[in-house]
């Protein structure tokens, strides 16, 4: 069975060959023309622009972020700053209701940071002496404490078996 180019399957009559092959060229240049277009999406200088964009957009957005969480702590900030602004202003107002108070609470302060702090050699040095010196002292008192209390346990102790010899 031959096919008439003229015919198609069910017997009628098709399309022209003219026809099919400018439909085949119409069909190819399209194609050509997309190959094209992809072609020029991946070279080497569209890729780089493409890179270059999406690099842009993201520093962009970075960027808003990093401004909206500025704008942030610059409200932290001022919000943190007025209120010591107003503790300050109470506390310099309780000052002048109580200025002894304020100078003991200040001391006390003051000895308390004092305490946290480490010891500097030049502190250990000049202390070393009296140092010394209060320890023996407590040393001498706790002996002659003790020795006091021996004597007194030992008066008690008598008089207790005088009482217990009276009683009897």
């Amino acid at each position: 069975m031959t096919i008439d180019p003229g015919i198609n399957r069910e017997g009628k009559p098709g399309e022209q060959p003219e026809r099919i092959e400018r439909d085949i060229e119409v069909t190819r240049s399209a194609i050509t023309d997309d190959l094209r277009a992809l072609g020029q999406k991946f070279t080497p200088e569209h890729l780089k622009n493409e890179a270059y964009d999406a690099a842009r957009s993201v520093a962009g957005a970075v960027r808003d972020a990093a401004s909206q969480k500025v704008e942030q702590v610059e409200g932290k900030i001022r919000h943190a700053s007025s209120l010591s602004v107003r503790a300050v202003k109470r506390q310099a107002e309780r000052a002048q209701r109580n200025p002894l108070a304020t100078a003991g609470g200040a001391l006390l302060f003051g000895l308390g940071i004092g305490l946290l702090l480490p010891v500097s050699h030049a502190e250990a040095r000049a202390l070393a002496q009296p140092t010394q010196r209060v320890r023996e002292q407590a040393r001498q008192a706790l002996q002659e404490g003790r020795a006091t209390a021996r004597h007194v346990r030992e008066g008690l102790e008598e008089a207790a078996m005088d009482v217990k010899d009276a009683v009897r």
